[in-house]
């Protein structure tokens, strides 16, 4: 079904908008997240988020975020995803918020409306996404250290038989195919060329590498079995924000049960892909290795999965704004 038609079947659905303030104004009293005495002044949008929609909603007194997921990625509209998204990534802050390194950076979770499929969120502020690594900017060691623990400290404290509470099997299969499949199918209807000349080319090359092929299946299967902690589950730049307080970590929305050598393949990708030296990789892999040994990486595994991702990335649909090689 198409945007039009999902919103033409679902008419009691409180379909929230940025070029509709007195709306959300109404929707935001009703459910007490804002007084009645309180008035919204400003609605904009705070980031470049793809899979939801995402408001900051100030008042006289204060500044909200308001994500609402709907039955379509929001940045690529034509792609159905799954409406229970929210869900998940209210149950991933709920389960984090007492976790050393995990809930202290995230924003706080102030409410929910499971039937408007919205979450109200902390306002982060004059946070910047460091999707900026792609334009060139730097981590410090100290921003790379606090990425490297948060994922320690959120694998650690989560780990053990999978949770059928963060199962998220339709968000699974959706990223799957996104990840493992369309990049390298014959008929996906993606112009590469548009993006950069010689991409087509370079997309054939792999498509036609049996070999090659057969290792992303043998990777993409891993990815669909259940793991043995959560994990975020799209760990990379446009979920990291850099704050006057320190890193900020974004969108659980994809969380599940899986192994953390899909959150450090995830990372260790976006630092190959934005051109950043090997040592900030290695930083923040020592950093999620402390203390040494305490629950060993399977390297190869994590490989695979950090080259799923550029792969996906440099051939897939979700394009990143890459500087020319």
């Amino acid at each position: 079904m198409t945007k039009a038609e999902l919103i033409r079947d679902n008419p009691d659905f409180p379909w929230l908008s940025r070029d509709d303030p007195r709306g959300l104004e109404a929707f935001l009293r009703q459910r007490g997240w804002i007084g009645q005495d309180e008035t919204l002044l400003e609605c904009e949008k705070p980031g470049e988020g793809n899979m939801n929609l995402t408001l900051r909603a100030r008042t006289g007194s204060r500044s909200v975020i308001v994500k609402q997921a709907r039955p379509w990625v929001e940045k690529y509209d034509h792609i159905p995803a799954p409406w229970e998204r929210s869900d998940y990534e209210c149950r991933f802050y709920q389960r984090v918020a007492d976790i050393p390194d995990v809930g202290s950076r995230m924003p706080r979770l102030l409410g929910t409306d499971r039937e408007a499929r919205t979450l109200l969120l902390e306002d982060l502020g004059d946070a910047v996404s460091l999707a900026s690594l792609y334009a060139g900017d730097t981590l410090d060691p100290t921003e790379l250290h606090a990425l490297g623990r948060y994922m320690r400290s959120l694998h650690d404290a989560t780990r053990g038989p999978a949770d059928p509470n963060f199962s998220n099997r339709a968000m699974r299969e959706l990223n799957h195919q996104h990840i493992f499949v369309i990049p390298l199918a014959e008929d996906n209807g993606l112009e590469l060329e548009q993006f950069e000349p010689g991409l087509a080319r370079s997309a054939q090359q792999l498509k036609s590498d049996d070999e090659y092929r057969a290792l992303v299946e043998q990777t993409g299967r891993r990815y669909l079995a259940d793991g043995h902690c959560l994990v975020h589950g799209d760990y990379f730049p446009g979920s990291w924000l850099r704050t006057s307080a320190g890193i900020r970590v974004i969108d659980p929305e994809f969380c599940f049960y899986g192994d953390p050598e899909f959150d450090l393949g995830c990372a260790v990708a976006h630092f190959a892909l934005a051109s950043r030296p090997r040592g900030d990789a290695m930083m923040l892999l020592r950093a999620y290795d402390d203390p040494p040994g305490a629950a060993p990486v399977n390297a190869p595994l994590l490989a695979s999965f950090a080259a799923a991702e550029v792969m996906r990335r440099l051939i897939g649909v979700a394009q990143l704004p890459l500087r020319p090689a």
